[in-house]
């Protein structure tokens, strides 16, 4: 379909312009030529509709054709073969129905005078033409800018709102910075001091989060007795969610070993963490009691690595508990073992997360045990348990790449 006819917008609006228009110019060149204007009219009429239908086919077959302005003369040579086609049709038209208006008695002599003005009536339905294709153009040239103003201000629109969706990007992030900032102020309320000495002890402890917000935690407390309770953890995951289960372990554990042994104290969070953890949550715990009255430490593990015995003038020793590893809050039916040693003055335990032996080196490879071992023995046992523990962390990262994907704790108790 013509492009004109399938816009009925655009077909009623050319329809509209032309019949009157060309109407009016055959009956103003008829009339200025001595035909009266009842002839002029009756003459005019139909040929203005035949013309305005002659210019619609006549555009068919350039209708497609580009404007190049490196090459006008293509679109010239077709509209103008259009231009003469439809002048002919139009003037062969006009001849017909002037011989059929001739022979009513009240039109007589019209054919005669309409063949003295075919010249004139030619350049008139150039005209037309020329009128009708700049009018086409101009329409297509406004159609274009609207469109290009339409995308323009849908560009503009979307511009505006990837702005408002980067300005609530950025909000949500303050948010979610100050909600990280408040659990990291909440955490480091949550730990004790780093270092804590008492009558015949002296407990030092490293917390170095991988993120914001750290998934290790140590706890020291005092129990009925004089006993000295010494706890790390490693929670599953990170953030928020390992922070709230650091508290909620952190705030049972004292309350259950004050009236249990180590492993009773195991065996009761275990049970409560099974409850409450969801199916990828679950908590490695070191536990040691102290008593300094006598130097026995009673050792129970559960998934964190073996803890290290440092005594003055020997290497560094690993203290293997007997009985499952398994983490807290996996199955609720594990009997944990444990283990009592023998601290003498000058002796030293060291509880920590896995977060030291599996710190990455500049190949990619973890630490490992065997070499955080040799590192342990190289720093020695003679310096303050706080230098001690300061210099450690200091030589792994010295082996390591310095950036550890996950949290470095350590928690470092001598008898004094």
């Amino acid at each position: 379909m013509h492009p004109i006819l399938a816009r009925r917008d655009r077909f009623w609006l050319y329809l509209g312009a032309w019949l009157p228009g060309s109407g009016l110019l055959v009956a103003l060149v008829s009339s200025s030529s001595g035909m009266p204007w009842p002839q002029a009219t009756a003459l005019a009429l139909p040929l203005g509709m035949l013309y305005a239908f002659v210019c619609l086919a006549a555009w068919y077959p350039c209708q497609a054709m580009p404007i190049d302005t490196g090459n006008l003369l293509q679109p010239i040579a077709a509209h103008g073969l259009a231009a003469a086609i439809s002048s002919s049709i139009w003037l062969v038209a006009g001849l017909g129905w002037a011989h059929l208006l001739d022979r009513i008695p009240r039109f007589e002599g019209i054919a005669e005078r309409f063949r003295g003005m075919l010249v004139l009536f030619f350049a008139v339905g150039l005209l037309l033409y020329v009128l009708a294709v700049v009018v086409h153009y101009l329409l297509i040239a406004f159609e274009a800018s609207r469109e290009t103003e339409s995308r323009n201000l849908e560009l503009e629109v979307q511009a505006r709102e990837a702005e408002l969706r980067a300005l609530v990007a950025r909000r949500e992030q303050e948010l979610a910075e100050n909600e990280l900032e408040l659990a990291r102020a909440i955490q480091r309320r949550l730990l004790p001091p780093a270092e804590i000495g008492g009558n015949g002890f002296h407990v030092a402890a490293r917390n170095l989060p991988a993120r914001f917000v750290a998934g290790d935690f140590y706890d020291v407390f005092e129990l009925a007795g004089g006993k000295i309770g010494l706890v790390v953890a490693d929670v599953a995951g990170k953030g928020i969610g390992a922070s709230l289960i650091t508290a909620s372990v952190k705030a049972m554990t004292p309350l259950i070993a004050e009236r249990h042994s180590v492993t009773e104290t195991l065996e009761h969070l275990n049970h409560k963490l099974c409850v409450d953890l969801t199916a990828r949550e679950f908590v490695a715990l070191s536990l040691a009691l102290f008593d300094p009255a006598t130097g026995a430490v009673e050792l129970a593990n559960s998934g964190l690595p073996d803890p290290y015995l440092m005594r003055p003038g020997q290497p560094p020793e690993m203290i293997d508990v007997p009985g499952p590893r398994l983490p807290l809050g996996i199955r609720p039916d594990i009997r944990y073992q444990s283990r009592t040693l023998h601290l003498d003055a000058g002796d030293s335990l060291m509880l920590l997360t896995d977060g030291l032996p599996e710190a990455r080196t500049a190949v990619g490879e973890p630490l490992g045990y065997d070499r955080l071992t040799a590192l342990l023995g190289e720093n020695g046992n003679c310096s303050a348990p706080g230098d001690w523990l300061d210099g450690v962390l200091e030589r792994v990262r010295a082996a390591t790449t310095g950036s550890s994907e996950d949290d470095l704790t350590a928690v470092v108790l001598r008898r004094m």
